[in-house]
């Protein structure tokens, strides 16, 4: 796969998988790698990242739009989030 220039939209999609878990429209991580466009192993990757910026893991290091999306949303109710990240 080529590589994926990540925008704030799929950070949201992983922001919300990450704290809530899949939905019925996208149940699976091969359902939302592929609606993102990447292979299941980069989005294993990115929601590490959200886990490390918790402190959760072993990750050190994440992307810093990964951050900012964190630090804006995080709070957010699951239900405004789901729908700011169209899953």
């Amino acid at each position: 796969m080529a590589n994926h220039n990540w925008t704030q939209q799929d950070d949201l999609k992983v922001l919300y998988i990450t704290l809530y878990g899949y939905t019925n429209l996208y149940p699976t991580k091969k359902d939302v790698a592929k609606l993102i466009g990447v292979s299941e192993g980069s989005l294993s990757y990115r929601i590490g990242n959200f886990k490390a910026i918790q402190g959760i893991g072993k990750a050190t290091n994440y992307a810093k739009l990964s951050k900012e999306v964190y630090d804006k949303n995080h709070t957010k109710a699951q239900t405004i989030l789901q729908n700011l990240a169209s899953l």
